[in-house]
C-alpha cells in the first residue's frame, strides 16, 4: 500500500510540474486554478507559470530602427502575499510629450474558478494610470481585477523603443518560484551587442544565425535619398529556464538585484552597409563630459549666487564647511526623495524642502561660494545595486553626494542625511564604487569604509536591598552615533525612548541624560542607572553580565546561503562590566574567557570575551570587532557557526553562592 501511495505522488508532481511548463498564454487550465501548493516550493506564496519575451528590430520611416519589446506573464495566486504580484509598473521614457518609448497592447485577464465554471475578468482602461517618477521618465501602473487566492492572472504588452542603445533587461527571476521562463532575441548584423549574463541559476542559451528583412529610407554618404528592401543576416538567441527557485533577501545583503538571473545587452558598434562603422562604446570619460556639460548636472553646479549675502570667503577648514553644511540644513529640509539631479534649486531654497539632489547640489554651491574645492560625486546606492562591470552606464548612477578637498585630504557627505557629517554617511551611501566629479580631476574612490562606528559601553554593577543596580556609560562615535540618532529620533520623547529601553534591557531605568542626541555629527553619550529585580540573601544569585546584547539571536539561520554577506559598516564594539561581588557570598561558576578569529586572513571579525575575578569583584571585557565588509559564500558555513557561539556567549551566566563559612 505504502508503495503504490509513492508511486501515486510521484505521478502526481510529475504531472503537475508537466502541467506547468506547457503552461500556454490566453488557456488557463482546470489544474492550474485548482492548484493550491506549488510542489517545487510548498511554501511559496505564488508561483509564475510562464514568464515569456521577446525582443525583434523594426524599421520606420519617421524614427528609422527601434525595438520592440514584448513580455507576457502568467501567474497562480496561491496566499495572500502572492496578491502584491497583481500590482504592476511599467517604466518607459518619454523624451518630449510626443517623442520617446511608447507602450501598446496591454490587456490582461484575470481567471477564477466558481462553482465549477472558470470566470474570467479582463483588465479594463479604468485601472491602468501613467505616473511621472522624474522629468523623463514615467510609470504605466495597473491592477489586476478579481486576483484573490486561488486566481490565474496574465497580461502581456509591448514596449517599442528608438534606443535601441538601452535595450531591456530581461529578468528570468523573482521573489517566488518561477515554472518557466524563456526570452527570444534576433539582433540584425547591423547592430553588435555584448550578451551579459547574471545570477546563480541555470539558463539555456542556444544561438542560430537567420534572415531579416526591412524596408529602408536613408541617406548615402553623398546625401542622397536612398529607399531599399535590405536583407541582412541576423542572430537569433533563446534563452530558458524551468523551475527556477525564488529569490529572496537575506540578513546583511545589500542589494538583491546584484545576484538575480537575467540578461543584459551592451551597445558596441552600428554597422549598417551604406555608411562607415559607428562605434557605440561609451566610457566614463563620455559620461563624465555628458554630465558637465549637463544643464540639469554641470549647470547646477556654477550657481554660486544662491548664498552670497550669507556667506564669505574665510578659512579654508573643515570646521568652516560644517558651518556651511549646518546652514543648508537649516535652510532646506529633506522631502524623503532621493535624485541624481536637482529640480530647481531657487525653489527648493525658496521652499525650504528639496530631494536628495536638490540639498547636496545647494551644498556644493555653498560652499564654493565660501571659496572652497567642492564638487559632486556620483553613485548607484546599496539598494541600487553595484555599478555594472561589463560597461559604464548613466543610468546605473541614482544618487549625488558632496565632495570635498581641503589641502591634500578628501572628505564626503550627504547633505539630505539629518545626521551626517563630513565622513559620517548613510549607508546608503557606503559603496564601494562612486565617481568624483571634480573638472580639475576625475578619479573613482571606495566609500564602503571611509566611516566606520564605535561603541563603549561602561558598566560599574552591584548588588544591594534595591536588587541588582547597574550604573551606564554608553558612548557611540562615528556611524554607530549615527545609527543611534536615527533611532533615538523616531521616538516621540525621551520618556518613550527611556520606557522602550528600560524593556529591552528588562528592568528599571533611572537619572538618564544624554547628549549629542540632535547635532548633525559628533559623539553621543547617555547616562543612566538600570535596576534589576534580584533578591539579596538568596542561596543562589544569577547574574548574566552583559547589559546590552549586541545580537538577540543568530542573524544566519539558514544552513546554506548563495550569496556573499556584505556587513553594514566597519566596526568596533566594546563592552568592560565590573562586577562587585556582594559580601557574604563567592563565585560557584564563571563563564569561560573566550576569544574566535574569523576570516580568510584570520583578522575580518574578531570576538573577544574575557572574564577575570579578582576577589572581590569580577571584571569581564567584550569586544565585537569588524575589520572586513565582504565575506564571501564559501565562508558562511563557518561565519554562521560564529554567530551562534557569540550568541551563546551573551547568555552566559554568573552563577553566586552564599557563603555557608561565614556566620
Amino acid at each position: 500500500m505504502k508503495t503504490r501511495c509513492t508511486i501515486f505522488l510521484f505521478l502526481f508532481f510529475l504531472t503537475v510540474e508537466a502541467c506547468f511548463s506547457q503552461s500556454k498564454y490566453g488557456n488557463v487550465t482546470m489544474d492550474e486554478l485548482s492548484m493550491t501548493v506549488y510542489p517545487q516550493d510548498t511554501t511559496a506564496a505564488a508561483v509564475v507559470l510562464l514568464n515569456v519575451g521577446e525582443t525583434r528590430f523594426s524599421y520606420s520611416e519617421q524614427v528609422g530602427f527601434q525595438f520592440e519589446y514584448t513580455l507576457q506573464v502568467k501567474i497562480k495566486i496561491l496566499k495572500n502575499e502572492g496578491l502584491e504580484l497583481c500590482n504592476r509598473s511599467i517604466s518607459f521614457y518619454q523624451e518630449t510629450s510626443t517623442t520617446g518609448e511608447k507602450i501598446s497592447g496591454l490587456s490582461g485577464t484575470t481567471y477564477n474558478l466558481e462553482d465549477g465554471k472558470i470566470i474570467k475578468t479582463k483588465l479594463s482602461k479604468d485601472v491602468i494610470f501613467e505616473e511621472n517618477t522624474d522629468k523623463k521618465w514615467k510609470l504605466k501602473k495597473f491592477t489586476m481585477p478579481a486576483a484573490k487566492v486561488g486566481s490565474v492572472v496574465e497580461f502581456k504588452y509591448t514596449l517599442t523603443s528608438k534606443y535601441f542603445f538601452d535595450l531591456r533587461d530581461f529578468v528570468f527571476q523573482t521573489w517566488v518560484p518561477v515554472a518557466y521562463t524563456s526570452y527570444e532575441i534576433t539582433l540584425p548584423e547591423y547592430f553588435y551587442y555584448n550578451v551579459n549574463m547574471q545570477g546563480y541559476e541555470r539558463i539555456d542559451a542556444k544561438r542560430k544565425s537567420v534572415n531579416e528583412t526591412f524596408q529602408i529610407s536613408y541617406k548615402d554618404d553623398s546625401g542622397r535619398l536612398q529607399i531599399d528592401n535590405v536583407r541582412c543576416s541576423a542572430e537569433e538567441i533563446t534563452f530558458v529556464g524551468e523551475n527556477l527557485p525564488a529569490i529572496k533577501n537575506e540578513p546583511y545583503l545589500w542589494a538583491l538585484n546584484d545576484y538575480i538571473t537575467k540578461v543584459s545587452f551592451e551597445l558596441q558598434s552600428i554597422r549598417y552597409p551604406w555608411t562607415t562603422i559607428k562605434n557605440i562604446t561609451t566610457t566614463w570619460a563620455d559620461i563624465d563630459k555628458e554630465l558637465f556639460s549637463s544643464s540639469e548636472f554641470g549647470g547646477n553646479t556654477k550657481k554660486t549666487g544662491l548664498f552670497k549675502d550669507e556667506i564669505t570667503k574665510s578659512n579654508l577648514t573643515l570646521q568652516e564647511a560644517k558651518i556651511i553644511q549646518d546652514l543648508v540644513k537649516s535652510k532646506v529640509k529633506w522631502n524623503d526623495k532621493i535624485a541624481f539631479s536637482p529640480n530647481n534649486l531657487k525653489d527648493a531654497l525658496k521652499d525650504g524642502l528639496g530631494n536628495s539632489a536638490d540639498m547636496n547640489f545647494l551644498l556644493i554651491n555653498a560652499l564654493k561660494t565660501g571659496g572652497f574645492d567642492a564638487f559632486p560625486v556620483v553613485l548607484s546606492t546599496r539598494e541600487n545595486g553595484r555599478l555594472p562591470l561589463s560597461h559604464p552606464s548613466l543610468n546605473a548612477l541614482n544618487y549625488t553626494i558632496t565632495g570635498l578637498k581641503i589641502d591634500t585630504l578628501m572628505y564626503y557627505t550627504d547633505a539630505s542625511a539629518k545626521f551626517g557629517d563630513w565622513n559620517i554617511l548613510p549607508q546608503r551611501c557606503m559603496v564601494t564604487q562612486a565617481r568624483i566629479m571634480n573638472e580639475n580631476k576625475v578619479d573613482w574612490v571606495d566609500l564602503s569604509t571611509f566611516s566606520s562606528g564605535a561603541s563603549l559601553i561602561s558598566v560599574q554593577m552591584k548588588l544591594d536591598n534595591t536588587g541588582l543596580v547597574m550604573i551606564v556609560s554608553d558612548f557611540r562615535r562615528g556611524n554607530s552615533a549615527y545609527d543611534f540618532k536615527v533611532n533615538f529620533s523616531n521616538y516621540k520623547d525621551k520618556d518613550e525612548y527611556i520606557e522602550k529601553l528600560a524593556s529591552k534591557l528588562n528592568g528599571k531605568i533611572e537619572d538618564f541624560k544624554i547628549t549629542g542626541e540632535s547635532k548633525a555629527g559628533g559623539d553621543v553619550k547617555s547616562e543612566y542607572t538600570l535596576i534589576k529585580d534580584a533578591t539579596l540573601g538568596d542561596e543562589f544569585i544569577y547574574i548574566t553580565p552583559m547589559v546590552d546584547l549586541l545580537f538577540l539571536d543568530n542573524p544566519f539561520k539558514k544552513e546554506e546561503r548563495k550569496f556573499p554577506v556584505n556587513l553594514d559598516y566597519l566596526e568596533n564594539y566594546k563592552q568592560l562590566v565590573n562586577i562587585t561581588i556582594p559580601e557574604g557570598y563567592v563565585v560557584e561558576e564563571l563563564p569561560t574567557s573566550q576569544k574566535y578569529v574569523f576570516g580568510e586572513d584570520d583578522d575580518a571579525i574578531t570576538f573577544m570575551y574575557r572574564i577575570v575575578q579578582n576577589e572581590s569583584t569580577i571584571a569581564l571585557q567584550y569586544q565585537f570587532h569588524t575589520k572586513q565588509l565582504m565575506i564571501g559564500q564559501d565562508l558562511y558555513p563557518a561565519l554562521r557557526d560564529l554567530f551562534a557561539k557569540i550568541v551563546l556567549k551573551n547568555s552566559e551566566q554568573i552563577v553566586l553562592k552564599k557563603n555557608i563559612a561565614i556566620k
